[in-house]
């Protein structure tokens, strides 16, 4: 997924990668990356109640659609 997100990115369109493998991702080139809750489970806490782990797949999702507009010139990893 992460080089998929750098040839997007080099095609001048901005990206964002949603990963518990921030490093990996990193090292692939990714420019934005979003750290993930598990590997099992990137966008999902499944040990959370439900209505929690709605909640806290609309942050994931929000945080990184804000990314996208934001400028970086190196990988960087933001928490949720």
């Amino acid at each position: 997924m992460a080089t998929l997100t750098t040839a997007i990115e080099r095609a001048g369109i901005p990206a964002v990668v949603v990963t518990a493998l921030p490093t990996i991702a990193a090292m692939a080139g990714a420019n934005r990356i979003v750290r993930g809750i598990a590997v099992a489970h990137p966008t999902g806490d499944p040990g959370r109640p439900p209505g929690e782990e709605l909640i806290f797949r609309r942050r994931l999702v929000e945080r990184a659609l804000e990314l996208l507009a934001t400028p970086v010139s190196a990988p960087t990893v933001w928490e949720v």
